[in-house]
């Protein structure tokens, strides 16, 4: 996904990169928690967990960036704006999900909890719900970033030194 291979640029670019994804976390693993597979299904009840600490902390932020100073609310503004186009890649289905039916989620299930959740934080947060064009993105189809390239060759590093090693 491309969302999460954007370049971390200031805080308010942060904290929006990290509101809109904890958001989908929050709703994948939610779903997912009810898997038919029941290892997948114990993972995701223990990842939700996790992930509503994420999803209170880019909450909090959001309210504080938001809501704060004309700075730091055009910042958070600005944040949102960037990421916001790479937010539909998050909810296209694909093949693979729906060979998994029962055992994983169509993303696009997860949209309307998703929608309803960034409108109320916006809205606490005196923040806009970004109008700009969503950007061409094919993450899933394994199409990605440039600025992946450079952590992709660092994490094959090792496998390619030990070819046929298994851990």
């Amino acid at each position: 996904m491309h969302l999460v291979q954007l370049d971390p640029g200031d805080f308010g670019h942060t904290i929006a990169r990290q509101l809109v994804y904890s958001l989908y976390a929050y709703e994948l693993y939610t779903a997912l928690s009810h898997s038919d597979d029941p290892t997948l299904a114990a993972i995701a009840q223990k990842a939700v967990k996790e992930v509503e600490y994420h999803v209170d902390h880019a909450w909090q932020w959001a309210m504080r960036l938001g809501d704060g100073t004309e700075e730091s609310h055009r910042r958070m503004q600005a944040g949102l704006d960037q990421v916001w186009p790479f937010v539909d890649e998050l909810f296209e289905d694909d093949d693979l999900t729906d060979r998994l039916k029962g055992v994983a989620v169509q993303p696009s299930s997860l949209r309307p909890a998703f929608d309803d959740a960034i409108r109320r934080v916006l809205a606490e947060s005196t923040l806009e719900l970004p109008s700009v064009p969503q950007a061409r993105t094919g993450g899933r189809r394994g199409e990605h970033r440039e600025s992946l390239g450079f952590v992709l060759a660092e994490m094959q590093s090792l496998a390619r030194m030990h070819p046929g090693a298994s851990w």
